[in-house]
């Protein structure tokens, strides 16, 4: 019933397909900073692969655009995935993944999209919390997402997200987050000048100096102009359960999530609140319910609530407990848009039940508009 979150112009298919791989080897958002620009520099036209209006030797723009020689620039040992359809059902760009056999399991991503109307460029270059650079095509900018902003058990993700006349790209480095004391830590500034290099490599330089944007130091992400994270804000949320901890915010692509501060102790500061926007998307709401799915009267244009508990062990970013998780997700249509809603939490033999939980979020879904 959920459908995929939205990454920029098509990822999200691509970017589901590699995690699967990299699970197999081994497991939307996003850097608040602007910082100043580290200074490596290239002309424009040292292409090795050709663009996606050339002449395609594979069939697929994304992959002629990057090639396993350029990807192998950025990382060496890149393998590109195989079997995996250029367009996927639904995608409007085109897709390619490449992945490392080593011990790192680290990995490239692209997501071409050629033509882009004249919306999804004005999205790309719209894309929140991105940090510009200079050097590539019309537009470029840079985000950093998940262990970057101390996102437990996440990707280290380099997004570089780029626009050149009636195309888009966002090329995105992926890397493992520490795992144990001593691991060495994803560097995001080396990636992102290697992201930079590879794209004007592949010939989407634009004559001028390649000047790309520091990385955010590891930490809590302390601001955001995701419009997903407007939809609600943290301080409602912490008074509409009754928590006493501050939020972290991690804001991604299309998504939005406010973890509060005690994910291991049963009660209100056990929660994480996750906003997922699907413009157009509407219609999902309106399908079969699932068996354990509930129709909410009030709540936007229409609504479906769905309730479940599942054991503990250490999923979804929570230190593994006794007290079972409780998910509430709602789906949400107002006019031609749909967001979900979701609250995990751990519910407190001490304090509100879950019924009354479920009153708590139905309540504050009700008073966000979107």
């Amino acid at each position: 019933m959920h459908s995929r979150q939205r990454l920029s112009h098509g990822a999200a298919a691509l970017t589901v397909a590699f995690v699967l791989v990299l699970s197999g080897c081994a497991q939307g958002g996003s850097a608040a900073s602007s910082s100043s620009s580290s200074g490596s520099s290239s002309s424009s036209s040292s292409s090795s692969s050709s663009s996606s209006g050339s002449a395609s030797s594979t069939g697929n723009p994304a992959c002629d655009l990057i090639t396993p020689a350029i990807a192998a620039k950025v990382d060496p040992g890149q393998t590109p995935m195989a079997n995996s359809p250029a367009r996927p059902g639904g995608s409007r760009a085109y897709l390619c993944g490449y992945y490392s056999r080593s011990a790192k399991g680290n990995g490239l991503s692209v997501a071409l999209t050629s033509p882009a109307s004249a919306t999804e460029i004005a999205e790309a270059k719209k894309t929140p919390d991105c940090s510009p650079a200079a050097g590539i095509g019309d537009f470029a900018c840079f985000q950093w997402s998940g262990w970057f902003h101390r996102e437990a058990n996440a990707s280290a993700n380099t997004i570089l997200t780029a626009v050149r006349g009636n195309e888009s790209l966002d090329f995105r480095y992926l890397a493992m987050p520490p795992v144990a004391a001593g691991t060495p830590v994803p560097d995001g500034n080396a990636s992102a000048r290697a992201l930079a290099q590879a794209l004007v490599d592949a010939g989407w330089g634009n004559g001028t100096a390649l000047s790309v944007p520091s990385a955010p130091a590891a930490g809590p992400q302390a601001s955001t102009n995701n419009p997903v994270c407007a939809f609600v804000s943290a301080g409602a949320i912490k008074q509409a359960f009754a928590a006493t901890t501050e939020a972290q915010v991690l804001p991604g692509d299309g998504s939005c999530r406010y973890t509060f501060g005690n994910l291991a102790t049963p009660g209100p500061d056990s929660l994480t609140f996750s906003i997922e926007s699907h413009p157009g998307g509407a219609s999902l709401v309106s399908g079969q319910l699932p068996p354990d799915g509930q129709k909410i009267e009030g709540v936007g244009d229409q609504a479906v609530l769905i309730v479940r508990s599942e054991p503990n062990i250490g999923k979804s970013l929570r230190p593994a407990g006794d007290v079972p998780i409780t998910v509430m997700s709602l789906m949400v249509a107002r006019g031609q848009n749909m967001a979900i809603f979701v609250a995990q939490l751990l519910i407190s033999p001490t304090g509100p039940t879950i019924d009354q939980t479920r009153e708590q979020f139905i309540t504050l879904v009700r008073g966000i508009d979107f």
